[in-house]
């Protein structure tokens, strides 16, 4: 839905829209900005609107509040006038958004309540509501430190209000807009400041008419009425639920009380203290009020022309654009600092960790952008410092922080060495491309960004050193189109439009069954109910057979299940059918899901809490997990872990399913429910180990029995699947029991072999080891002399025939004396080629030689590749 279209639709329908009584009653009236032609309402008469774009920053030095209030004390006035209008205040979500499928993290206050309560599936744990969601973004990364509004972690302050059947229109538009100018009047601003903008919103399948309020050229709320929904052939018809979904950032409903030139001061309190007082970064408090009161235009997303806008900031700061970016440039770079450190402290508390991919690809950028800067601007930053500044500025708004910030340490620290190796690397991609002898482009920059992890400031600083200047577009990562909020694709395989979901028998432990077929979809039959379990969460299918014939693969679309079975053409819609599961099959892969859980709850105990499940894969034979973490896990902390899954097992401890509303699930088993990721549906299946683990499962465990029935847990591998994520491969049941039993076997046959004990295995394996490094040594110190007496002998011989060249072909010689001989004669100016019976080839070319290593190479039927003073290859056996 075009949103230009539809705002001139709003326009011309605004008493419908926009005529909100609550404003009207107050003397608010309608009336059109003379710069940006859009419509507004004030109590006073304005020519122009309140946008940046429009009057600036004309809230900065003048008193807009009576009082001026803490970061957090903004929130509890507002929390406090909400609760006495019957708002309840609820806790906020993760910034990580695990029980959404379409997103990475939490970007508005809105996504508490997608998809369920405001599809009206599910009601709101309560009517209406008011949170305090820290939200994550990663669009505005180029404005972050610059403009003093924009953050990639911010708090956004819902006011939200669900009106169905069952409440009518009991909270709506002048309900909305009375509450927010009653809690801006709570904080102590004068309406005489306010003007509220009428607008649009569009966003997720739905869309409305909404009205953004402004003090003075700050963006302080902005108040959606959810009001209609998109349908198929482009046209809109009314929401059965109609939302109130107001936001306002917190940062800048602080900061309106203070008219102080920056937010980020207030918001990032002792923080931006401590770095700046290691830095002795500051600017003249004169100055930076005169630019703050400009600086708010410097907005990457709206301004076309930025070299322009800032020339002519500098011009009214009597300064050209270099001094201005040489005065202001390290402050936006420390605000930009304590901003990305932040970030990474929510992230990393609620278990999200910098990686190559997804979610996780953003964070690795904004913490490579603060080493980049640190190392720029000499800032010395003790992150540990400013991890703990954080956490102990918003104790009383977010307590959990404080568990995160040894986790968010050490993450950091593992970072920072990563960073280091990548900027050596990164010195020879961009070296690389200035030798092309011409500008490095856009395209270039995206590409280091993406493929090689190489931010755009480091590319700059590489450059600089060089003596190059690189243009890099204020708007770079606008331009970026990486997966930052978006969350992975999904596609469907087979058609399965009109057709009712599965009955599903596999829950109550269900292995032989009757079904009736409903249709045949190719080499797939589709049943009424059946006891195979499809494909899912990372568990394999069932297999057996229907009406004797095989099962081979199961797998679900859209609820329905399809049965790849052999010979699927003989079955007919309406044909009954009996379908025998492998139960020994099934009982196997049940054990290994559970131990999957279970192993997974004690890497959180011995590991800590940003531990969380990325994947996983659960099959007769193993099981494999992987987690977020940020280092290897060693061999010590991978035997503490298989200790206690162990311990667990022995503990008998009670496996137990429950069916639970998803609000109730969520109440009382917190967020770690979606360890796999999102789960569809307003009711969620919860598996519970005892009281350690608790997850929304769809998968088939040992229900109502006991950790007992695993036998024994043995966890055989440990691997890297990606920065940020480790694997552990295990075994359970009787498949330990066969695992073990054949490292035994290996073990006997090995001491057998050596003629020892089992128990002198060790010992015996080092000395041997050691003997044969000692041999190698002296073949190396053999073969040097070797190579010595063939090249002299050679040299002599080419003397002798007046040549330059020699050549030695089919030799009975080692690849490794083959090299050193070249070398040799290489050393005395003499080309040569040598060859070996196994069919390796070297050829050397010294500097001034009238053939090249790669032709002498080809000369002798080599295929491989070289330069022109030293090449190597294959000759091909005819």
């Amino acid at each position: 839905m075009d949103k230009n279209a539809l705002r001139e639709s709003f326009k011309k329908d605004w008493e419908k829209h926009y005529k909100v009584a609550s404003l009207l009653e107050r003397g608010y009236s309608r009336q059109q900005c003379n710069k940006c032609s859009r419509f507004f309402w004030s109590v006073q008469a304005r020519e122009l609107c309140s946008d940046p774009s429009c009057i600036g920053y004309r809230f900065i030095g003048k008193k807009m509040a009576a009082k001026p209030l803490g970061y957090v004390e903004t929130w509890k006035k507002i929390e406090e006038y909400f609760k006495k209008t019957g708002h309840a205040s609820v806790e906020p979500y993760p910034t990580v958004a695990r029980w959404r499928d379409d997103l990475y993290f939490t970007i508005a206050s809105i996504n508490d309540f997608q998809p369920y309560v405001v599809s009206g599936e599910l009601e709101p744990q309560a009517n209406p509501v008011i949170v305090p969601q820290p939200c994550i973004r990663f669009s505005d990364i180029s404005n972050v430190g610059v403009t003093g509004r924009h953050y990639t972690n911010f708090v956004m302050v819902g006011q939200l209000a669900f009106n169905n059947k069952k409440t009518g229109d009991f909270y709506w538009k002048d309900e909305a807009i009375m509450h927010d100018l009653g809690y801006l009047k709570h904080l102590g601003i004068d309406e005489k400041h306010l003007v509220f903008l009428e607008d649009v919103w569009v966003g997720g399948g739905n869309y409305g008419p909404c009205i953004e309020y402004f003090a003075d050229g700050l963006e302080l709320g902005n108040c959606v009425f959810m009001q209609y929904e998109v349908l198929p052939d482009g046209k809109g018809r009314e929401l059965s639920t109609k939302v109130i979904d107001m936001g306002a950032g917190l940062e800048r409903l602080a900061w309106i009380t203070h008219g102080s030139p920056i937010s980020y001061d207030l918001v990032f309190g002792p923080a931006v203290e401590k770095m700046q007082k290691k830095s002795g970064i500051k600017v003249d408090d004169k100055l930076f009020l005169h630019y703050a009161k400009l600086s708010g235009s410097l907005n990457t997303d709206e301004v076309e022309d930025m070299g322009k806008e800032k020339s002519s900031i500098a011009s009214k700061l009597g300064l050209s654009v270099d001094e201005m970016d040489a005065t202001f440039s390290p402050l936006h770079a420390l605000y930009a600092c304590a901003d990305h450190l932040k970030t990474i402290l929510f992230t990393s508390t609620d278990g999200m960790l910098p990686s190559n991919s997804g979610g996780g690809y953003n964070l690795r950028m904004i913490l490579r952008r603060t080493f980049g800067f640190d190392e720029e601007y000499s800032m010395g930053i003790d992150y540990s410092q400013v991890l703990e500044a954080h956490a102990n500025h918003l104790k009383e708004l977010f307590p959990k922080l404080k568990e995160g910030v040894g986790t968010a340490g050490a993450i950091v620290e593992e970072e920072g060495k990563k960073y280091l190796a990548g900027k050596e690397k990164g010195k020879g991609k961009v070296a690389s491309l200035l030798s092309r002898g011409k500008p490095i482009s856009i395209e270039d920059l995206k590409k280091l960004y993406e493929s090689d992890g190489i931010p755009v400031e480091l590319v700059a600083e590489i450059a600089k050193e060089k003596g190059v200047k690189v243009g890099i577009p204020e708007n770079f990562y606008s331009l970026m189109k990486k997966e930052d909020e978006a969350g992975p694709a999904h596609e469907h395989k087979v058609d399965v439009e009109g057709h009712e979901k599965t009955k599903t028998l596999f829950y109550d432990g269900v292995e032989e069954f009757d079904a009736k077929v409903l249709a045949v979809k190719g080499k797939y039959v589709i049943l009424d109910s059946t006891a195979f379990y499809p494909e899912g969460g990372g568990q394999i299918f069932d297999i057996g057979t229907l009406n004797g014939h095989k099962v081979r693969n199961v797998q679900k679309e859209k609820g329905v299940i399809l049965h790849e079975v052999e010979k699927a053409d003989s079955f007919k819609s309406g044909l009954k059918v009996h379908g025998v599961v492998d139960s020994e099959r099934r009982k196997q892969i049940s054990r290994h899901h559970t131990s999957i859980h279970l192993i997974n709850a004690c890497t959180r105990e011995v590991l800590g809490g940003h531990i969380w499940q990325g994947g996983s894969y659960k099959d007769e034979k193993k099981a494999q997990i992987d987690l977020t973490h940020y280092k290897k896990i060693t061999d010590s902390e991978l035997e503490e872990i298989e200790k206690r899954a162990n311990n667990y097992v022995l503990s008998d401890l009670p496996i137990k399913t429950e069916v639970l509303g998803r609000m109730e699930a969520e109440g009382r088993y917190g967020f770690r429910l979606y360890q796999g990721g999102a789960v569809p549906g307003k009711e969620l299946r919860v598996v519970s180990i005892g009281s350690i683990d608790h997850q929304a499962c769809g998968g088939t465990h040992n229900y109502n029995r006991s950790t007992k029935e695993l036998g024994y847990i043995k966890i055989v591998k440990r691997e890297g699947v990606q920065d940020g994520l480790e694997r552990l491969v295990i075994k359970c049941g009787p498949a330990a029991v066969e695992y073990v039993q054949e490292r035994e076997r290996l073990l006997r046959d090995a001491a057998s072999s050596l003629l020892v004990p089992e128990t002198q295995l060790k010992d015996t394996t080092m000395r041997f080891f050691n003997e044969w490094k000692e041999r190698g040594k002296e073949i190396g110190k053999l073969q040097a002399i070797l190579a010595l007496q063939i090249s002299e002998n050679a040299i002599e011989h080419a003397k002798k025939d007046g040549k330059k060249l020699v050549e030695i072909l089919n030799a009975p010689y080692t690849q490794k004396l083959a090299e050193e001989i070249c070398a040799k004669l290489s050393a005395k100016g003499f080309s040569a080629a040598v060859s070996n019976a196994e069919g390796f080839i070297v050829a050397v070319a010294p500097e001034g030689s009238q053939t090249t290593a790669v032709e002498l190479l080809k000369k002798h039927g080599g295929k491989g590749g070289g330069s022109a003073m030293f090449a190597r290859g294959k000759v091909e056996k005819k």
